[in-house]
């Protein structure tokens, strides 16, 4: 997620930083955030190896022996691999994240202005 973190300045970078774990947690909670949603993410996920991916999952979910330490293994495989496709997905999203982005943070400046005059 480096190339997305280059986008704003460096002194807002840590709020970025938070803003998209939260847009993460909340995508993975089913929640619409800077207009992606769970559905868009799975689509992309697997599209990304023009559709091997689905293959390649439901022949596991078919074939998996839940006795087995190896099949645990293999859903960590799956779960680090859906971690990185995420981060690509975020990536390929940074201009909606990063226009979302700067939109609540002004909005968040607004507001304090608008306190500290009193209104």
């Amino acid at each position: 997620m480096k190339n997305i973190l280059n986008q704003v300045p460096e002194y807002e970078r840590k709020d970025l930083e938070t803003f998209l774990n939260n847009g993460q947690k909340l995508i993975l909670s089913n929640r619409q955030w800077c207009n992606l949603t769970i559905s868009d993410f799975t689509t992309f996920y697997f599209e990304s190896h023009e559709g091997k991916l689905a293959d390649a999952l439901v022949k596991f979910l078919l074939n998996a022996n839940c006795e087995s330490n190896n099949t645990l293994l293999s859903v960590l495989g799956y779960q680090e691999f859906a971690k990185d496709v995420l981060f690509d997905f975020l990536e390929a999203n940074q201009q909606n994240i990063i226009i979302e982005f700067n939109s609540q943070r002004q909005n968040a400046t607004d507001e304090i202005q608008l306190a500290a005059a009193g209104y």
